[in-house]
């Protein structure tokens, strides 16, 4: 067993609603089993002064293939009214096994 690490950041552009962002890991050997876990966020409004409702950051795991790993990243930040822009960033580590 030969375990391999990446970390992944990805850049949450400005909008709103729900997001699910897929990106692809690639690792110097092919790769047995994969798990990825939250490593940390950052969601903000674009502009001021929100009652927060929904706070949602999440990562999945959604393929492999060969010595490519497959992650979706997945946020929403809300207000009781779900119209107010937002961006920021989601950051998860993959973890492998490599044959």
């Amino acid at each position: 067993m030969a375990l391999a690490f990446r970390t992944v950041s990805i850049a949450i552009p400005s909008g709103t609603g729900r997001r699910s962002i897929n990106r692809s890991v690639t690792f110097p050997r092919p790769v047995r089993t994969a798990n990825v876990v939250l490593n940390g966020f950052k969601l903000d409004y674009v502009s001021t002064d929100h009652h927060i409702n929904i706070v949602e950051a999440d990562t999945d795991l959604r393929s492999i293939s060969g010595n490519t790993v497959t992650i979706r990243f997945e946020c929403n930040y809300a207000d009781k009214n779900f119209d107010d822009a937002y961006r920021g960033y989601v950051t998860a580590l993959v973890i492998a096994d490599l044959t």
